[in-house]
């Protein structure tokens, strides 16, 4: 059986991406840009690949809801370096049939750290393994977000080792794998601070929209839940913290800054020097032409025709983005989602037992597909309801 179902996983990966090469050049551009996080997997056609909490490389097929190991080996554990599924854990993407993905290459030379990054890639079982390209000066980790379309996979580089700089400043850039060319590149300087980070929003008109956040200098903290303490420490961490807003043009490989809209930043400014009330950075999703910002406690949607549709104390952060919906983290049970054409909530009904922390990952085919855990065993599992199941249509 455990022989069979690692022939279908060759066999389901096969058919759906030797079909849609290129013989040109040898892969074929999407037509827009896919953010890949810890929520929004690799997709490709009818499935995704996603890494388990043993670090295993998965393939869900979402027309059969069918979950493979990338493992060809009979009888294999899984559980050591002889299995093919380990070690493809960072940022795994799959052009051109095969599969690729990432290393953090970070070295010393004596007493002076260096990040680095590798790139590999292997067959679509996860076998013969080679290097494509390594560069010095950052790394990605698993963690990072990244946009792939087109050929190119744009990420943020990370240098956490800057030379003459504190312990805790990191340099970020933008930086890409391109496919074809099987090369590493260093686009462009983007920030530099403590706690840097970049969060990929999407693509829109052919620009990816990302957000950057650092802060300048280290914070004077004060211990304590006093009043006091709180006001001193809200107001330190306002002083430090730096977010700005850049999209990147593919074409011009230009990037340039993108105002939010004043609704949010209005709302959002109410609150900011309110010591008593977190006030997260507004981030935004960007997906099937829609845009969700939110700080975590408003949200304003502007939905493919343009109309902005504010909602007071919904938290759209964290949401799913599929056909036409917004949908939060889901359960058995009842939930709610919210059209984008109105912003109005509708009644989600997961009739399916045992589903907790559900994300809606798809829909395809008429189905909407969700990804969600088994905590008990520690499994990530999937299930297909139709239209008429989740909404009671």
């Amino acid at each position: 059986m455990l022989k069979k179902l690692m022939l279908s996983a060759a066999l389901i990966f096969a058919v759906i991406f030797t079909g849609c090469e290129d013989s040109e050049n040898n892969y074929v551009p999407v037509s827009e840009y896919c953010v890949i996080d810890y929520n929004d997997f690799f997709q490709y056609e009818n499935g995704e690949i996603y890494v388990d909490t043993s670090q295993r490389l998965h393939f869900a097929d979402f027309s059969s809801v069918a979950d493979v190991i990338i493992c060809p080996k009979p009888n294999c554990a899984h559980n050591d370096e002889t299995c093919s599924a380990l070690g493809m854990d960072n940022h795994p993407v799959v052009v051109d049939g095969n599969i690729y993905w990432f290393e953090d290459n970070t070295y010393y030379e004596g007493e002076i750290p260096t990040s680095s990054l590798n790139v590999y890639k292997a067959a679509l079982d996860g076998t013969g393994r080679v290097k494509t390209d390594s560069i010095d000066g950052v790394t990605m980790r698993s963690g990072f977000d990244a946009a792939f379309g087109n050929g190119v996979l744009y990420f943020c580089g990370m240098n956490e080792h800057p030379e003459g700089e504190p312990t805790g400043v990191r340099e970020a850039y933008l930086c890409g794998y391109d496919f074809k060319k099987k090369k590493l590149f260093e686009k462009e300087f983007l920030c530099k601070g403590y706690s840097c980070g970049v969060s990929f929003c999407g693509e829109l008109d052919g620009e990816i929209y990302f957000i950057l956040s650092f802060q300048s200098e280290k914070a004077d903290w004060q211990d304590g839940d006093t009043e006091e303490a709180r006001e001193h420490n809200g107001a330190e961490l306002r002083r430090v913290s730096i977010t700005e807003y850049k999209k990147f043009d593919p074409k011009t490989q230009i990037i340039s800054d993108w105002e939010l809209p004043e609704k949010i930043v209005s709302e959002h400014e109410k609150r900011v020097f309110d010591p008593n009330v977190p006030a997260s950075p507004i981030y935004a999703k960007i997906k099937d032409g829609a845009t969700i910002y939110s700080d975590g406690k408003d949200t304003l949607i502007v939905n493919p025709g343009g109309r902005e549709i504010f909602i007071n104390d919904f938290n759209g952060n964290d949401t799913a983005v599929v056909n036409g919906y917004i949908f939060g983290e889901l359960s058995s049970g009842e939930n709610t989602a919210r059209r984008l054409s109105d912003g109005k909530n509708v009644t989600v009904n997961i009739t399916k037992e045992n589903v907790k922390a559900g994300y809606m990952a798809k829909y395809l085919d008429g189905k909407y597909i969700i990804r969600y855990i088994d905590f008990e065993r520690q499994e990530t599992l999937y299930c297909a309801l139709s239209e008429e199941e989740l909404f009671g249509k």
